[in-house]
């Protein structure tokens, strides 16, 4: 099934691990990191016939192990030396193509070697992180709950809501990276998102009542993707899951009120830029950036298109950044970073693009779901734009005779 994609969230603070590129062991193709390496790992399979042995768990700093694994093939003369090679299909009675897969084991000693070192490594890193957010005063947010506005010390954050609204993320000293926590936290809350079962919800009050009766006032200990806000999990450990609330029990110390002034953030606006992974929270801010920067003058294509125009410009922009596509002259490049290099470059005039590339209809629906881009757009800049319409490909003028037409068809 394709799944619709989606333009990074803005966020302040730390930088999203999401955004940097790992580049394939064996090749120079570059790959964002996604959720657990998954297009990394997918490609190696397939392209290599090369699997990592206890990959999700067990290796700490992705980036830094592909990178000596790497350096590392390069210097030996036999891969197999490093790795156990795996046949298929060897049976007399098996059908299948036999094809040969290489493992590399985490039984290995380097490689339980590399694997230490990079824990170690990413535990001080964190640690640090850790000593910072202590020691940052600069800290200012509300409670998730309600108004609330707590400064300089995120630890009375999270005691306030472990006290006031029953709700523990846990210790604060096993925490880190908690703005990134709370973002994330507040993000699903304010999806109605139930934070334990991570059932959906519709509206507040139902959510809020579910979680206080259900005993749901805490996040899902079986979520891996809160395993990055505990420093327990950098060390090597493994925490061990929280017993089972009973789901029929309305718990007798429990107050009604926890939730009582939740309120409903609205998302700030976010415009992500078209060439970059920058945000803004106005038009002329990313205009002067895309000009600025990238050589795109957006003002200009909004002055010469009307509003259907610029959407399928958009649409089109987007489309060829996410597959690594020069938008202007069509050439493929291996990662981003390379995109980006040939764009700053003068090879040619970023605002030329060819109208027969994006004038099709399938620009008229947008690349990344939550593109916000789009709908700030305002179609006022042009005096006829108020009279444009978007006019289907098999349109027949009102004064055609609709039985004629059908006939005419037959």
């Amino acid at each position: 099934a394709i799944e619709p994609l989606f333009l990074p969230s803005r966020s302040g603070g730390k930088k999203d691990e999401q955004t940097c590129e790992v580049v394939c062991i064996f090749c120079d193709i570059a790959f964002l990191a996604d959720k657990g390496f998954q297009n990394l790992l997918t490609h190696l399979l397939k392209e290599h016939h090369f699997v990592i042995s206890n990959f999700a768990t067990g290796v700490a700093d992705p980036p830094g192990y592909f990178a000596y694994w790497k350096e590392r093939f390069r210097e030996v003369p036999d891969i197999t030396d490093l790795c156990v090679v795996l046949k298929t299909n060897i049976g007399e009675n098996n059908v299948g193509t036999r094809e040969s897969y290489l493992l590399l084991s985490d039984k290995l000693p380097e490689d339980i070697a590399i694997r230490g070192k990079l824990r170690k490594s990413k535990l001080y890193d964190v640690l640090a992180y850790q000593e910072h957010e202590r020691s940052d005063t600069s800290f200012r947010r509300a409670c998730l709950f309600c108004k609330q506005i707590f400064t300089e010390n995120r630890t009375r954050l999270l005691d306030h809501m472990a006290h006031a609204h029953n709700f523990s993320v846990g210790r604060p000293d096993n925490l880190v990276y908690v703005e990134e926590l709370l973002d994330v936290l507040e993000a699903k809350l304010s999806s109605m998102l139930c934070l334990y079962c991570e059932k959906t919800f519709k509206d507040w009050q139902t959510l809020k009542e579910h979680m206080r009766k259900k005993r749901h006032k805490k996040i899902n200990p079986r979520n891996r993707a809160y395993d990055k806000y505990y420093v327990i999990n950098y060390t090597g450990q493994e925490g061990q899951e929280s017993p089972e609330p009973d789901e029929d029990v309305e718990p007798l110390n429990d107050k009604p009120n926890d939730f009582e002034d939740w309120e409903d953030h609205t998302e700030e606006t976010s415009l992500i830029c078209l060439m970059c992974s920058e945000a803004f929270a106005s038009i002329l801010a990313i205009t002067r950036h895309m000009k600025g920067i990238h050589k795109f003058d957006f003002v200009k294509i909004r002055e010469s298109f009307g509003f259907y125009q610029q959407v399928k410009v958009i649409n089109y922009i987007r489309k060829q950044v996410y597959l690594n596509v020069c938008f202007v002259c069509l050439e493929k490049f291996h990662s981003h970073s390379q995109l980006q290099s040939h764009l700053s470059s003068d090879a040619h005039d970023n605002n030329v693009i060819n109208k027969s590339c994006w004038d099709q209809p399938q620009f008229y629906f947008p690349t990344y779901e939550n593109d916000q881009l789009l709908c700030a757009l305002e179609d006022s800049l042009l005096e006829d734009s108020a009279d444009e319409v978007v006019v289907p490909e098999d349109w027949l003028p009102s004064s055609t005779n609709v039985l004629q037409a059908f006939e005419d068809k037959v």
